[in-house]
C-alpha cells in the first residue's frame, strides 16, 4: 500500500491543523521523516490553507452590521476567489518556476503552519507505521506572541515525553529568530524555569538563538544575554535549510 492510499488529505489536513493526538502526530512525523514526497504533500496542504486565510483576511470590512444582500455576498465571494487565484498563480511560479529549490517560502518569509479541519464524526484511521531509527524534529519560532511561545514548548515537550516513554531515539531542536528570540533572553524570557527544567530532563533537546537577530537587537540597544545552555547559530534560516537537507521534519509554530 502506497502513501497515497495510507494518508488521505483529510488525515493530513487534521495533522497540519494540530487536531491529532500527540501519539498520532508522532506516527505521521515518522512517515514524513521517511518520505520526501509525503513531506511535500503536507507542505502543499499547509500553503493552500495559508492562501485561503490570506485572501479572507484582506477582505474589506462591511460598511455596517446589516446582513449582506445576495449581490453583496456574490461580490465578497468573487473578491476572495480572485485573491486566492492570484496567490495561487504567484505560489505556482515560486514553487515551479526557474531557480526553485526544496525550501519553500515558509522558511524564507516565516509563513504559518496551518491546515484544513477534519470532520470529527468521520476520522480517518492512521495506518500502522514502522518506527524510524531516529526522529529529528525542528521547531521554528519567530514570534513573541504568548500563545505561540507556549505552543512551541508544549508541543516539543509532548513529543519528547512520548519518545522517552516509547524509548524512541529522537532529537528536537527549537530554533528562534526575529521576535522569537525573546523566549531565550536571560532578562526577558517568560519561561526561564521551564526551559531549564526541560534542558535537564531531555538531553536530546536543543534551544538555539540566531546570531543575526542578536546583532540586530544589540544595534537597537536591547540586551541579548541568553539563558544558560542556549546555543548560538549563525543564521536561523541557514540552519533550517541545513537541517531540512539532513532529513529533519520542519515545523513553524
Amino acid at each position: 500500500m502506497n502513501n497515497e492510499q495510507q494518508f488521505s488529505d483529510e488525515l493530513l489536513n487534521s495533522f497540519v491543523d494540530n487536531e491529532l493526538t500527540t501519539a498520532e502526530k508522532s506516527r505521521v512525523y515518522v512517515r514524513i521523516n521517511q518520505d520526501e514526497a509525503l513531506n511535500r504533500r503536507v507542505c502543499e496542504l499547509r500553503k493552500t490553507r495559508d492562501l485561503v486565510q490570506m485572501a479572507y483576511k484582506d477582505l474589506p470590512p462591511p460598511p455596517s452590521m446589516r446582513p449582506l444582500t445576495r449581490t453583496g455576498r456574490k461580490v465578497r465571494h468573487g473578491i476572495a476567489a480572485g485573491l486566492v487565484f492570484t496567490f495561487g498563480v504567484v505560489f505556482s511560479w515560486l514553487q515551479f518556476g526557474p531557480g526553485t529549490h526544496s525550501v519553500g517560502p515558509d522558511v524564507q518569509q516565516e509563513a504559518s503552519m496551518t491546515g484544513s479541519k477534519l470532520d470529527a464524526h468521520s476520522p480517518t484511521p492512521l495506518p500502522n507505521i514502522a518506527v524510524a531509527s531516529e526522529m529529528k524534529i525542528l521547531f521554528h519560532l519567530n514570534s513573541d506572541n504568548p500563545a505561540r511561545i507556549k505552543d512551541v514548548l508544549d508541543e516539543a515537550e509532548s513529543l519528547l515525553k512520548l519518545y522517552q516513554e516509547q524509548k524512541q531515539p529522537a532529537r528536537v531542536d527549537i530554533v528562534t529568530n526575529g521576535q522569537g528570540l525573546n523566549l531565550l533572553l536571560a532578562n526577558g524570557s517568560p519561561y526561564p524555569e521551564r526551559i531549564s527544567r526541560m534542558q535537564k530532563q531531555y538531553q536530546n533537546l536543543t534551544f538555539a538563538a540566531c546570531q543575526n537577530t542578536m546583532e540586530r537587537f544589540s544595534g537597537l540597544g536591547i540586551q541579548t544575554d541568553l539563558l544558560p545552555g542556549v546555543i548560538i547559530i549563525d543564521s536561523a534560516v541557514a540552519q533550517i535549510i541545513r537541517l531540512q537537507q539532513e532529513g529533519w521534519v520542519y515545523i513553524q509554530v
